[in-house]
């Protein structure tokens, strides 16, 4: 009887768990949105999106499991063609494009803006931002924990490595690494 119960609760979770994704993927079909219906949106996503967000998605997008997408209020999302994310954190208040046929890979993070501040006095504001623009070219794969920040354009046909922070523009045909020196220092001194 046990089995046939826990059998039971499993197909009810997971027919919840189905309708609630299905239910976050229509959060993407807003107003000003032309998404192709081939997209598919993964288990386990954490969505803050405006019902004034603009969505452009090309055919066979895939923004898999875990991830965090917050599109606010007039900003505007794309996604080219063929395009796989996954485990990333997204936050657009501008704009944020990716071209097509990019792999994005875990803990990957895009930010289309910062924080305002002032020198004097110093303070950081916690609701006012400088708002830019994210441009990803076609053919870009990012490495687990890339960071990009906002006013950044990276070209076509670019590998970012593991750990690196994109702050400036980085040129089509490029191979992006984050160059640390490795030291071993014994604990047996």
């Amino acid at each position: 009887m046990r089995k046939v119960l826990g059998r039971f609760f499993i197909k009810l979770r997971n027919f919840a768990n189905s309708c609630i994704d299905a239910q976050n993927r229509e959060l993407f079909f807003t107003d000003k949105s032309i998404v192709d219906s081939s997209f598919k949106l993964g288990s386990n996503n954490f969505l803050d999106i405006s019902d004034d967000a603009e969505f452009r998605f090309g055919k066979n997008v895939t923004i898999n499991h875990s991830n965090f997408i917050t599109v606010k209020n007039n900003a505007k999302f794309s996604i080219g063609d063929g395009t796989y994310i996954t485990r990333a954190t997204i936050s657009c208040l501008g704009e944020i494009e990716i071209g097509e046929n990019c792999i994005l890979g875990e803990g990957m993070k895009i930010f289309d803006h910062n924080h305002q501040y002032t020198k004097e006095p110093f303070s950081v504001s916690k609701t006012d931002f400088n708002i830019g623009k994210v441009k990803i070219g076609n053919n870009v794969w990012t490495g687990t924990n890339v960071i990009i920040l906002k006013d950044v354009t990276i070209g076509d046909n670019v590998i970012l490595g593991a750990g690196c922070v994109i702050h400036k523009d980085v040129p089509s045909n490029s191979i992006i690494i984050n160059k640390q020196d490795q030291k071993n220092i014994s604990l047996n001194n």
